[in-house]
């Protein structure tokens, strides 16, 4: 992914506590986006003022290095409402920073509002704080001969909230079963997201009430029943597909000639449905990160957008090495979350945080096994000139992998000649072969092949292993120098091996020149993103399935498989106060985009297709927010287009091809 990977840092909050997910498959909660505000209704009156009823102004001193770091303070609201709200009401406040000129922080704050309910104050806060970086605070204003900058707020309460049930902070309950009475009071509360900013920050201007327009349609209930009509089954050397027809599994020749058993199995599964019509949905992060509402045992929604939507996991569900270094999915998630329901736990104390970590990453691929879906590992490395030394390392405690601290994202910073220094001899070998041992130590622990996707996009300049860092020949050098490293000298004999150039115009010359040879590769991966779509998306389309297809040719004469190893859609103007980057909230210009994504991939020779992850701030599918009384899905206003996806024969999930990758586990490892 060309994107700054970021993780939704999300809050259940009862006393400013970080908060797990509740039900099998995410690891930390996930906010659902901000509704639009719905249009007022006859009778109801104009937004009602809230008066402050404590200081106006409050000191922020945010620690830059925190994910989560609450301001000291909250603004005090006095308001009372003529009767309980409608869903759809809006908050509204102008918040200012104090600065002589345009403020230039790092990070984001987030505005977190809690409306008091009743004589006894019950919380209700807002599913989703608004999200503001330096560039929303554009306005110049003077208060008391002072300067400041200001940004408007508006957060819309609807669909769910998070409120105390019978002493349990809960997530994901009805607005109607909460909001049922007066609101009698606001709280705000900030917190700064590895925000930067130091000063004073003001509140001015705040009201409850609804907007005058009609809506803009964020969130809309399906329209298309979801009814799987996939199932797979593999006897012998025979896929058998739903319909009764039959796809024999082709012999393959790996990059390691002791894979085992499990791993040939694999790859000859992938090369099958290849051959097919088929097509398997994949999704990076999808059993722990999600964009909907946070499950909970009163709304009925898993930690899962796919599981939310369809009922069943991705088929692929890819991983990052930013998840074995707890950078994104952690030890502590996975203690707080999966163990909670009743899988084993791991004792980080006695493991150190390091390997606990890389445990964690293994327990949950052993969950997606288990659940039916394939797994993937892409690597966005440190740049391993930067990697220094952990202070807290236990010699003879940790393993040795534990001694440097990879937790950094400097996948993109291209500085320190990191390529040639990686190779034997060079100055950060050491560095870059422990990153290679913590990859071997999570591939032992897991019960089943993994789709090793290292040095990905490689024809793109955005890595420090792009093209305006590292010629063809260092690519090739260090691609094969680490297959060479994990098969022969630590032995690993579960890894397919990926190679997945970046789509962009003219790729295929510099992709060939990259490519490291048949005996380092197993899978040809594509990655390519729509930015921006049109009403159509045909051109994107048909140059996606033009360069697809000469993959699909150059994997034919080299005896590979092929995927779609990322896509997904990009939003290259997010709307003002919003950072998604993905799939925008809301305003989809092609409402057809995953069916007309299902028709590329079922036809082009692709046995995956991956689309990238979902978080509060960043999706790439759609979403569920609420389940409707009649069963029916509210969410994200692409959700039936993806239904559709789903309900076709061609795509496949995990469900679908369970008792395939049960059977690929069991007895063939």
């Amino acid at each position: 992914m060309k994107g700054t990977l970021r993780r939704g840092l999300l809050l259940a909050m009862a006393a400013g506590t970080l908060g797990g997910c509740t039900a099998a498959g995410a690891a930390e909660t996930s906010y659902i986006t901000v509704a639009a505000a719905q249009p007022r209704q006859e009778g109801e009156n104009a937004a009602v003022a809230a008066q402050l009823s404590g200081a106006d102004t409050l000191p922020a001193r945010f620690n830059p290095q925190s994910k989560w770091d609450w301001m000291d303070g909250s603004f005090e609201l006095d308001i009372t409402t003529e009767g309980a709200p409608r869903e759809g009401v809006v908050f509204t406040a102008d918040l200012l920073l104090r600065s002589d000129g345009k403020p230039q922080f790092q990070g984001r704050m987030n505005v977190e509002t809690i409306l008091l309910v009743g004589e006894g104050k019950r919380w209700a806060q807002c599913a989703m704080p608004a999200q503001l970086r330096a560039s929303n605070f554009t306005e110049p204003v003077m208060r008391d001969g002072a300067a400041w900058y200001r940004a408007r707020v508006a957060i819309t309460f609807s669909g769910t909230v998070n409120t105390d049930v019978n002493g349990v902070w809960t997530n994901g309950v009805a607005f109607g079963q909460v909001v049922n009475q007066p609101v009698t009071g606001i709280k705000v509360f900030v917190a700064g997201t590895q925000c930067s900013y130091q000063g004073q920050v003001r509140l001015e201007n705040a009201s409850l009430g609804y907007t005058m327009g009609s809506g803009d349609g964020v969130s809309v209930s399906t329209t298309v029943p979801r009814h799987s009509q996939t199932a797979l089954a593999a006897a012998g050397d025979v896929l058998t597909f739903e319909s009764g027809a039959r796809q024999a599994l082709p012999q393959v020749k790996l990059a390691d000639a002791k894979a085992t058993a499990a791993t040939v199995r694999t790859a000859r599964y992938l090369a099958a449905m290849g051959s097919s019509d088929h097509v398997i949905f994949g999704h990076q992060d999808s059993v722990w990160s999600k964009a909907g509402t946070a499950a909970s045992p009163l709304n009925g929604l898993s930690c899962s957008d796919i599981e939310d939507m369809t009922g069943s996991p991705a088929g692929v569900v890819g991983f990052d090495g930013l998840s074995l270094t707890g950078k994104e999915f952690s030890a502590a998630l996975w203690n707080s979350s999966f163990a909670q329901q009743g899988l084993p736990s791991i004792d980080i104390a006695a493991l150190g945080e390091p390997a606990a970590n890389v445990k964690a990453l293994a327990y949950l691929s052993n969950y997606c096994l288990s659940r039916g879906a394939l797994v993937t590992l892409s690597c966005h490395m440190p740049n391993f000139s930067q990697a220094g030394v952990r202070a807290a390392y236990q010699a003879g405690k940790e393993p040795a992998y534990a001694r440097y601290d990879f937790t950094t994202s400097t996948a993109r910073d291209k500085g320190g000649n990191p390529m040639q220094g990686i190779l034997p001899g060079g100055a950060y070998n050491a560095q870059f072969t422990a990153y290679l041992d913590m990859v071997a130590d999570y591939a032992s622990q897991v019960n089943g092949p993994i789709l090793f996707r290292p040095f990905h996009e490689g024809t793109g300049s955005w890595f420090w292993w792009g093209t305006s860092t590292c010629d063809a020949a260092t690519y090739q050098k260090v691609f094969r120098y680490t297959v060479e490293y994990l098969r022969d000298k630590r032995q690993v004999h579960n890894l397919l091996y990926v190679y997945s150039p970046d789509g962009n115009p003219g790729f295929f010359t510099e992709a060939q020149k990259r490519y490291p040879g048949d005996a380092y590769v197993d899978v040809i991966g594509y990655d390519n993103y729509q930015t921006d779509p049109s009403p159509d998306s045909s051109k994107w389309f048909a140059d996606f399935s033009s360069g697809l297809s000469q993959l699909r040719k150059f994997a034919v004469q080299h005896g590979k498989v092929l995927a779609v190893t990322e896509t997904g859609v990009n939003t290259s103007s997010p709307a003002l106060g919003d950072v998604v980057t993905g799939l925008p909230r809301t305003g989809c210009a092609d409402r057809q985009w995953f069916e007309k994504l299902l028709n590329a991939a079922a036809s082009s020779g692709a046995s995956y297709v991956l689309v990238w992850s979902n978080n509060s701030e960043m999706f790439h599918t759609p979403f569920v927010r609420a389940v409707n009384g009649d069963g029916s899905l509210y969410g994200h206003e692409m959700l039936d287009d993806f239904l559709r996806f789903y309900n076709d024969r061609r795509s496949v999930f995990a469900l679908d091809q369970l008792d395939v990758v049960r059977g690929i586990q069991s007895g063939l490892k």
